[in-house]
């Protein structure tokens, strides 16, 4: 809580929701992207109803999405996400896939991702971008 004069506090360790519906993906995005007092996954999902839920009922700075779930679509989530928080912090939003087709990246970046990476060739870049995230962005 804050009292009358004081700062609010600002989290300093950015909040992760990892979509991806791979477990030995999510394993190694999970360590890639854990580093103590500056980042951590706080939350994974797999499919695009799960992903959905978790944005609704809690604050993630970054999600990284996949485009192809278990269940739906990352291009899915990513619209929705943008729809639910329009009017409040939008969290930074990373596509990195395995398809990485022109048609793809154009829909993602259609539907609201900030990066399309490409799995195979970019799969360490999340990091550099999230450490790069200094301020709230707003959409």
């Amino acid at each position: 809580m804050t009292h009358i004069g004081e700062r609010p506090q600002v989290r300093q360790e950015k909040r992760l929701l990892l979509i991806e519906d791979s477990a030995p993906l999510r394993e190694r995005l999970t360590a890639m992207l854990t580093v103590p007092g500056k980042m951590r996954v706080a939350a994974w999902a797999e499919t695009e109803d799960d992903a959905v839920s978790k944005v609704r009922d809690d604050e993630f700075d970054v999600l990284v999405v996949d485009v192809e779930l278990r269940q739906g679509s990352g291009i899915n989530v990513i619209r929705q996400v943008r729809r639910m928080c329009e009017g409040r912090r939008q969290p930074l939003i990373i596509v990195l896939t395995n398809y990485s087709l022109p048609t793809v990246r154009e829909r993602c970046l259609a539907a609201g991702a900030d990066h399309f990476l490409d799995k195979m060739q970019q799969f360490s870049e999340p990091l550099a971008l999230i450490e790069s995230l200094t301020v709230p962005r707003q959409h």
